[in-house]
């Protein structure tokens, strides 16, 4: 069979299934980042822990990876549950505040009435949808509705799984008016991941091959960053970008946002980060594993296997796909069942699982080595690392000519927060009906709605890149391109004129420009 060897950080090809929940101990609800590559450099003095998470699709024995270090490595099998748990704790949110008035309302343009389908809340036969978004994962709907049967079903018709007998439940709520939020996840990707590679090497910097991974990669593949270390980090070859908010979809809860980098990151000439967060580590509460958690010496011991499972699945230790392959090769489901059903359960099949070959001591020795101390490692990198950076950004191939290298900067902010704000101040008629909308940006931008009923500022023909710096291990950085000004002067047209400004287009070739002069000398 031929194998396709795959130089850099990314594969497209396929794992058996794999279930990186396992079963009854996944997460609580949150929002959740979507999927990216992602790696983590992590400092310790002299030396620099590289892990790498690696996503694929195809066959498992065409898979082969190959990546290049500054030094000769040690290496060491990392674990997705510190990925998952960075990720989410680190993913930019974008929260729009409703700020509502009552009496009608005018900005220098004639007040306007939402029509019966853009009011926010479209009737369908005693169900009011007040609102849709994605958040994190999940598609959401927020409802209202006269009957709780009529509820039940329309949720069903929309692909929601629910028993019919939850509108008995539902009913003192629908009588009080109150809102219904529904929650079902939007991805329904089935790709597994392979075990992260752990790599320790002597180095000053961090650097990722992506001049290799461009063999394989995706058009505008999203790549994430996590760096700890003494300082925050930043982008010594690349440029950095500040996005411009207004480009943001805050009526979807930012759900445009990586189109918006990506789209700030091609103004800026392909080869540039956005600083997600920074911050101290601690304050996060990432939390993977301490000594303690679970009593190996009790389950060495255990002659059920049934309960080993349990005492890992209500131990609090956070799922991975090592967790699940690790359960699910000392205890195998019954015939018939699939794996994700029997981690969800195993009570459910107690009598049922073959205890022929079961040995607990080997289990919990594979637990331990495979598993446990390589979060117990993670987390003390974690705990003693000052401050976390997370970068982001997406290339195509064709951009990929130069590896990234990040470097520290005490000088710069060290406090970057990942939640977004603004603030959408809408005023209602005696009626009920919205009469005017202005959307106000935390940096004080107010786009006011000629339309309050279609809020877009799609037709603002302003950069996605809202500053663009040149960045280093000292100072402030050298500005390159700074777009707040016309972004002011965008706002304020926009708002008291009702009409569409498009002035700043002519500023993307100049940031194209002063990007490509920048490229240019430090190459």
């Amino acid at each position: 069979m031929r194998t396709l060897f795959l130089l850099g950080l990314t594969a497209a090809l396929v794992p058996a299934k794999a279930y990186a929940c396992g079963g009854m101990f996944c997460d609580a609800i949150q929002p959740v980042d979507q999927a990216a590559e992602r790696i983590i450099f992590a400092f310790d003095g002299s030396s620099l822990n590289t892990e790498v998470q690696i996503t694929y699709q195809g066959q498992d024995d065409d898979f082969a990876w190959v990546v290049p270090v500054p030094a000769e490595p040690e290496l060491y099998t990392s674990n997705d549950a510190v990925f998952t748990q960075l990720a989410n704790a680190t993913v930019p949110t974008f929260s729009l505040t409703s700020d509502s008035t009552g009496g009608p309302f005018s900005f220098g343009c004639q007040d306007y009435a939402l029509t019966d389908s853009a009011k926010g809340g479209m009737d369908d036969g005693g169900v009011t949808v007040v609102g849709e978004e994605t958040v994190g994962p999940y598609d959401t709907v927020t409802l209202q509705a006269t009957d709780a049967d009529v509820l039940v079903q329309w949720l069903q018709d929309q692909g929601y799984t629910l028993p019919d007998n939850l509108a008995t439940a539902m009913e003192p709520y629908v009588a009080q008016g109150q809102y219904f939020v529904a929650l079902k996840l939007s991805s329904g990707k089935t790709t597994g991941d392979l075990a992260p590679l752990g790599m320790r090497y002597a180095a000053t910097a961090a650097s990722i091959p992506i001049q290799l991974t461009s063999v394989a990669a995706i058009a505008d593949l999203p790549i994430e960053v996590f760096v700890f270390g003494p300082s925050r980090a930043v982008p010594d070859n690349y440029l950095h970008v500040e996005i411009n908010e207004a480009a943001i979809d805050w009526y979807n809860a930012g759900g445009n946002y990586r189109e918006v980098v990506s789209k700030a990151v091609d103004e800026a000439g392909g080869q540039a980060f956005v600083t997600d967060y920074v911050g101290v580590p601690a304050n996060l509460g990432v939390f993977l594993y301490s000594e303690g958690m679970l009593d190996l010496a009790y389950m060495a011991a255990l002659t059920d296997p049934i309960a080993w499972l349990n005492s890992i699945i209500f131990s609090g230790v956070p799922g991975s796909s090592q967790l699940t392959a690790v359960m699910l090769r000392y205890v195998s489901p019954p015939e018939g069942v699939d794996a994700a059903s029997f981690l969800a359960c195993p009570d459910c099949y107690a009598g049922q699982v073959d205890t022929t070959d079961w040995d607990p001591a080997e289990a919990t020795a594979a637990l331990d080595d495979e598993v446990l101390q390589v979060m117990l490692e993670q987390q003390a990198r974690i705990d003693a690392s000052p401050v976390l950076t997370r970068l982001f950004t997406t290339m195509d191939p064709s951009e990929m000519t130069a590896d990234p290298v990040f470097v520290f900067n005490s000088d710069l902010p060290q406090d970057v927060s990942a939640a977004h704000s603004a603030t959408d101040h809408s005023h209602l008629s005696f009626s009920g009906n919205v009469t005017s909308r202005t959307l106000e940006l935390a940096d004080g931008r107010s786009y006011h709605f000629a339309d309050p009923g279609n809020p877009s500022l799609e037709s603002v023909d302003t950069p996605a890149a809202l500053v663009v710096s040149d960045l280093s291990a000292s100072g402030e950085g050298t500005p390159v391109f700074d777009g707040t000004d016309q972004a002011q002067a965008d706002a304020d047209a926009f708002s008291a004129g009702c009409a569409t400004s498009e002035s700043a287009g002519a500023f993307a070739p100049l940031l194209l420009l002063a990007a490509g002069v920048i490229r240019r000398r430090r190459g």
